[in-house]
């Protein structure tokens, strides 16, 4: 079979128009980049194999399907956007979509719950602050934190004056903390995408 009747391939046009259909949220351009890659990803992997038809097969089943693949490759374009941002809501969806596809990922986004989460707790506290006086960092009895306690007179308050200016200091800490281990995390993460085409390539290569 030949480059030109691989390129004009029944089953790759297939593949590849799915894929595109299922590439939403990623740029034309990015998306034109992505279609042409896995297309040549396809036909170098068939072209000099002695059954092309078969090794069209088994390419395209360690691809995934379409969607499984637009999925990762959408989500690698979300991480690349999101690793030079600061938007902490950005940051919070990317890691949601990133935890679907691994375990760094769910780490990424338990990470983000727990500080983003420590972030918002503290700036609702320093709103709430003026209106419940009673609110504040408490320790005793009841326990420790950032509480209205029930019995103010068994407990030990540990800010007082300075509870509205540390707590705002802390949130924004943890918000920023939160910001710069994430945007590392994605930086040094291993493109899913790459590494899939990588292995599909070396194990069709071996089979031919």
């Amino acid at each position: 079979m030949t480059t030109t009747s691989l390129l004009s391939n029944v089953r790759i046009e297939k593949y590849l128009t799915r894929l595109q259909s299922s590439l939403r949220g990623v740029a034309e351009d990015d998306k034109q980049d992505i279609l042409r890659e896995i297309r040549a990803h396809i036909v170098d992997s068939a072209e000099h194999a002695p059954d092309p038809q078969s090794a069209i097969d088994r390419t395209l089943r360690l691809l995934g399907t379409p969607e499984e693949l637009a999925s990762r490759y959408s989500t690698e374009c979300q991480l690349r956007r999101a690793s030079s941002s600061f938007s902490p809501w950005l940051l919070f969806r990317t890691c949601w979509n990133w935890a679907q596809l691994g375990i760094k990922g769910t780490l990424a986004f338990f990470l983000a719950l727990f500080g983003y989460g420590m972030a918002l707790g503290c700036t609702v506290s320093v709103f709430i602050k003026p209106f419940v006086p009673k609110l504040g960092l408490w320790t005793g009895p009841e326990g420790f934190g950032i509480i209205i306690p029930d019995h103010a007179d068994r407990m030990h308050e540990l800010l007082g004056s300075y509870f509205i200016p540390v707590i705002a200091v802390i949130g924004f800490v943890f918000a920023i903390a939160t910001t710069q281990i994430l945007r590392w995390m994605m930086r040094q993460r291993t493109p899913r995408v790459a590494s899939t085409a990588e292995r599909s390539s070396q194990l069709a290569q071996v089979q031919n």
